[in-house]
């Protein structure tokens, strides 16, 4: 029976046990590629010595996986769907304990998750189920732009409706020039009369029954001239960078080399 307390007393020492203390998704910068920056904050408690132990191992560890693993929180991963997103630049960055009682051995930790989120591309196009937006170009200078909520990954119903817990927050930073159309549920504390110009929405302690967000851009005319523009002098690069367009210059040089000749030898039989 001693030797059974002793085990027991001995497992609870070196068992690893976190509490997930706040979760902050935050989409902002979202661009008309399709892509999205995605900063994750995922902040816990550690009770133990062998979990403020296992925290402090790790602090220069930045794969995704080890954390997810042997802190054995649920909210640890992506809150987006890798299945429906490409992520690139992604960094990873835990940070130091805080607020740290000796006494009781708790601390509270910190990951930091940044990245870029894309539609999947096949070939040069974009998947068209995929990426946390959908675009569309709605109108000459505008853009439609609608939320993909099967590319989102938190928590969910059996109906697939997104489960924000009250420790959970979601917040989408929209572009300054958008105009917000539809919205659905109604962001966290807020109720808003559409459509209209919005810089920040936010969700939690919610279930996002049909998720829906939907908003316009509209580009100025300034960028539409701009982008003439440089599409012709990107489509003149192309055709010069091309077998056909180095034959083109070749034509060119002999034209104006043949108009010189001519006016040269014009003027020579004007001066005899």
């Amino acid at each position: 029976m001693r030797k059974v307390l002793i085990l027991l007393v001995l497992a609870m020492i070196v068992h690893a046990d976190f509490l997930t203390e706040r979760v902050d998704v935050v989409l902002s910068d979202i661009k008309e590629d399709g892509s999205v920056h995605v900063h994750e904050s995922i902040k816990f408690v550690m009770f133990g010595n062998y979990s403020n132990s296992l925290y402090d191992s790790g602090i220069s560890n930045n794969e995704l996986s080890f954390w997810s693993k042997n802190t054995g929180l649920k909210d640890v991963k992506f809150h987006v769907n890798p299945g429906q997103v490409d992520i690139r630049d992604f960094r990873l960055r835990p940070q130091p304990r805080t607020k740290c009682n000796p006494i009781q051995g708790i601390c509270h930790g910190e990951l930091i998750l940044d990245y870029l989120a894309y539609p999947s591309y096949n070939n040069t196009d974009p998947n068209p189920d995929s990426g946390l937006f959908a675009i569309a170009k709605y109108k000459p200078r505008t853009k439609r732009y609608t939320l993909n909520p099967q590319a989102l990954s938190f928590t969910t119903t059996p109906e697939g409706n997104v489960i924000l817990d009250d420790t959970v927050f979601l917040t989408v930073k929209l572009p300054p020039e958008s105009v917000t159309l539809d919205i659905n549920p109604q962001p966290t504390d807020s109720n808003l009369d559409l459509p209209s110009h919005l810089n920040s929405l936010s969700w939690n302690d919610i279930v996002l029954v049909k998720f829906s967000l939907i908003f316009d851009v509209e580009d100025s005319i300034d960028k539409e001239v701009s982008d003439f523009f440089g599409n012709i002098s990107q489509s003149i690069a192309d055709t010069i960078r091309s077998p056909e367009g180095i034959a083109l210059i070749v034509l060119i040089i002999v034209i104006i080399g043949s108009y010189l000749y001519i006016v040269m030898a014009k003027r020579r039989s004007e001066n005899v």
